[in-house]
């Protein structure tokens, strides 16, 4: 099958790390492994992080014309190179697909999505545009595949009545299983971020960008600064326009105790993974986390603010512990206790690598995403 890949919020080859660029790029991953060949449609993205009226009604208009010029091009293409299916990855009410329905109507192929959200508490708001766009998409949906339960409940209601539906826990490559030799390696590692070998390492992975990211950092700073009577070194990895506020926030904390790794690789992000102790998040408004399914990859507990996603990947007091409600003094008790607990923080890294390898694994994923488009394709 030829598959069109559109991504309304990033395309998949965007320079800009996120959970959302590297689960296009795993869709796109299992596409390809299942035999599919897959197609980039288009980078328009229609993105209005301000809720800008104006701005909504420009991109709306941009994207009449790369429907026309996508038409036009995929019109008279051979058949070989015309997609079989348009498969469009994560919209929502700031980022609406507003190519790929007009699109695969026009090439009279099933339009399928992924990780669609609808929120009602927007209506007549200002992303109320976005939202129509996306209850619209939705309703032309031949196929749905969801990765957070939060999302089921409120797009019920606008999918077609003979909508294929799949509900999916998120999936990772054991690309970097853990290797225990890192450990034998922690001086190495110690001496190059400056990091003491013989306290805890707390780990935190996320962009530095205002709004809910800014937002976790502020928390995960307050947090922190209510345990300086424990021993314990935060490592954080990740940069953005946000980092100078974020570091402003975490001048309340001990300097010493604070690394701030910028954005690494991931081989030099899996190496700091599997050296460290406790990987923590607040996940404030967090729809799942990708860095938290790659914490327990890497056979670390978390301590994360609930979610319903959050909670589809950490099973409290199993695999980590989930603050509620999502406050300093709360975040703070939870880390606190496995840090206290060295004993109880290891068989929760050992739960959590066994739940990854058990519900998480990208070769049954690919498999039962590969069998829903089969029921998808007429």
């Amino acid at each position: 099958m030829h598959i069109g890949f559109y991504a309304p919020l990033k395309a998949p080859d965007h320079p800009a790390p996120s959970g959302d660029r590297a689960l296009a790029q795993l869709m796109w991953r299992v596409f390809e492994k299942s035999g599919h060949r897959v197609s980039l449609m288009s980078r328009f993205r229609s993105l209005d992080i301000q809720g800008n009226r104006k701005r909504q009604i420009q991109l709306a208009e941009a994207a009449g014309l790369e429907v026309r010029r996508l038409s036009g091009q995929l019109l008279t293409a051979t058949a070989g190179e015309r997609p079989d299916l348009w498969f469009s990855y994560h919209l929502y009410h700031k980022a609406p697909d507003w190519i790929g329905p007009s699109v695969a109507t026009r090439l009279g192929i099933p339009y399928v999505v992924a990780e669609a959200s609808y929120a009602p508490s927007q209506e007549n708001g200002p992303w109320d545009k976005g939202l129509r766009q996306t209850a619209q998409a939705l309703s032309q949906a031949r196929g749905v595949l969801s990765l957070n339960p939060r999302d089921l409940k409120c797009i019920q209601g606008l999918l077609n009545p003979d909508a294929h539906q799949l509900l999916l826990k998120p999936f990772l490559v054991d690309a970097f299983p853990p290797d225990r030799s890192h450990r034998e390696r922690r001086a190495k590692l110690a001496k190059h971020y400056g990091l003491a070998v013989d306290q805890p390492w707390l780990i935190a992975v996320a962009m530095m960008r205002p709004g809910d990211k800014s937002s976790s950092y502020s928390m995960l700073a307050q947090s922190l600064s209510l345990m300086e009577d424990l021993p314990w070194q935060i490592i954080l990895i990740g940069d953005g326009p946000a980092r100078a506020e974020i570091e402003k926030a975490f001048a309340s904390v001990a300097q010493q105790r604070v690394c701030f790794c910028g954005q690494l690789n991931p081989s030099a992000t899996a190496d700091l993974l599997t050296a460290a102790d406790l990987f923590t998040w607040p996940a404030m408004n967090e729809a799942f986390g990708m860095a938290i399914l790659e914490a327990h990859r890497h056979g670390l507990p978390v301590v994360a603010g609930y979610t319903d996603g959050v909670a589809s990947l950490v099973n409290d007091g199993q695999t980590g512990l989930l603050a509620r409600p999502p406050e300093p003094v709360v975040f703070a008790s939870a880390m606190r206790r496995l840090l206290e607990n060295p004993d109880l923080r290891r068989r929760m890294g050992v739960n959590a690598r066994d739940k990854f390898l058990e519900q998480h694994d990208f070769d049954a994923a690919a498999s039962r995403i590969h069998q829903f488009l089969l029921q998808v394709r007429p």
